[in-house]
């Protein structure tokens, strides 16, 4: 009972690690200004002399301040963030895409936000939920076994949020659409193999 108490109450500190943000509030109590003051500075604004900027700065840093990304995004209509939902990022193929959007999105000033489907309709449209609340600039979506339909994708259209789909698709749904040519690719693989002299070819492949 003592231990399960112990961990109760760990957990619950935590939780209120996570849940205490320093605010713009925080900062403009410790340096005796007006939050809005403080807003301006963080933001640039050049309705505020450089030293002001420059204590706020200062105190944000002492304090442990990070922007609000969300509120900044309700602000400006979306945000720098891109969302990739793939079923499993364990898979080799869809790490190495991850790694390879990441090399494109960074210089950019872009952020990837990556949800997993696991192969699940339902949760791939929960996923899909959460990437437009976070209200992301696009989306970039592998569809999961499990779907059978573009519902989800029915979700970013609403929200006119663009998407790119690649490997697992639907046809016919207005967008960009990356995938591999297997039918060429099998087609050039057997006739160099009968060049060859092979015909006894056998295929293994997935699910």
């Amino acid at each position: 009972m003592l231990c399960y108490l112990r961990k109760r109450l760990y957990f619950c500190l935590i939780i209120e690690i996570f849940m205490k943000r320093v605010t713009i509030i925080d900062i403009a109590t410790a340096l005796g200004i007006t939050p809005s003051t403080v807003s301006r500075a963080l933001t640039g604004s050049s309705r505020v002399s450089e030293a002001t900027r420059q204590k706020v700065q200062e105190k944000a840093e002492e304090l442990g301040y990070r922007t609000n990304v969300v509120a900044s995004s309700l602000r400006r209509g979306r945000s720098d963030t891109v969302g990739m939902l793939v079923p499993r990022i364990n898979r080799n193929f869809f790490s190495h895409v991850i790694s390879a959007v990441e090399e494109v999105l960074n210089p950019a000033g872009l952020n990837l936000l990556i949800c997993q489907s696991h192969e699940r309709s339902d949760i791939e449209k929960q996923a899909m939920k959460v990437l437009l609340n976070n209200r992301v600039a696009g989306i970039i979506i592998s569809h999961a076994m499990e779907s059978e339909s573009s519902e989800v994708l029915d979700l970013a259209v609403a929200d006119r949020v663009p998407f790119v789909q690649f490997d697992r698709v639907f046809k016919g749904i207005s967008g960009p659409v990356i995938i591999n040519d297997n039918f060429s690719g099998a087609y050039m693989a057997v006739k160099h193999l009968m060049k060859s002299g092979y015909r006894r070819i056998a295929h293994f492949t997935g699910s």
